[in-house]
């Protein structure tokens, strides 16, 4: 292992983000980049570069949470962490350095990095028994590899055999399937999953008439007639839930959750193709 000095640990870190041509895993609890305008840069340029990122940070820590969802990243949740690692498919860097602008000006860390293959396997084996796949009780918990958001759109896929778009902006998602779903997480009588799609009228009348087919999932679905000016609605509710937003789900919820997602729209597009 080279030792890398406290000044020079952020630089490291920077350069191995920038020379992935794979992946990048950021292992750290703690983040706080929002003005830290160089990582963020670099963070950039992954997406553009289609690069596989995978940022870990420890659960429940809301503040760092919201600091990558910022960045249109999707944070992977880990209880406990205290660990800082910094991987690419070439080299890792293991360092007492949290990815927080203040630790860069003002922090005096340590770091190493790899110089050969063994050492990088042997930090990789920590990541992947440690971090990735930990080991848990597989009754209760889903793994930190675990993305909700590309189950629900591998799951959208699937069940209607077609590419959809999600869209996510601050507490709420755009599901876009030739038609247009909204999903959010409303406060009315506590947190209810609430979804709504467009009904055209004949699609309406159709529904009135012929109610929805007996839900796989919990959500309850619902129908609210338009006029002056409103559109016909199909929707779906599932109350009681811990999730307070719907851009960061609760870990024990999640797949929950999606399920209710792909029921409820793809019950949805099954009505609107008899209709057509």
């Amino acid at each position: 292992m080279q030792l890398i000095k406290p000044s020079l640990i952020s630089g490291e870190i920077m350069t191995l983000i920038e020379e992935a041509d794979e992946k990048v895993v950021l292992i750290c609890p703690y983040v706080k980049i929002k003005k830290w305008y160089k990582l963020l840069n670099k963070l950039k340029v992954l997406k553009q570069r289609n690069i596989d990122v995978k940022i870990y940070v420890r659960e429940h820590e809301n503040e760092s949470i919201d600091e990558i969802l910022a960045v249109r990243y999707q944070p992977i949740l880990v209880p406990n962490l205290h660990a800082k690692v910094y991987l690419n498919e070439k080299y890792a860097i293991v360092s007492s350095m949290n990815l927080l602008l203040s630790s860069d000006t003002n922090s005096i860390d340590i770091g190493f990095k790899t110089e050969n293959e063994k050492e990088y396997n042997e930090v990789k084996d920590y990541y992947i028994r440690y971090i990735r796949n930990p080991v848990v009780n597989p009754k209760t918990a889903i793994s930190a590899d675990y993305d909700w958001r590309e189950e629900l759109e591998n799951g959208l896929y699937n069940a209607l055999n077609r590419t959809v778009r999600i869209t996510e902006s601050p507490g709420k998602l755009l599901i876009n399937t030739a038609n247009r779903y909204e999903v959010a997480i409303s406060h009315k009588k506590g947190n209810c999953l609430e979804i709504s799609g467009i009904l055209s009228n004949k699609e309406y009348a159709h529904a009135l008439a012929n109610p929805f087919p007996v839900a796989k999932s919990k959500i309850q679905f619902e129908l609210a007639g338009g006029g002056n000016g409103y559109y016909d609605m199909a929707l779906g509710k599932l109350i009681g839930l811990k999730s307070s937003t719907i851009n960061n789900l609760d870990k024990t919820e999640e797949q929950e959750l999606v399920a209710s997602v792909i029921d409820f729209i793809s019950s949805v597009e099954a009505l609107k193709k008899a209709q057509r």
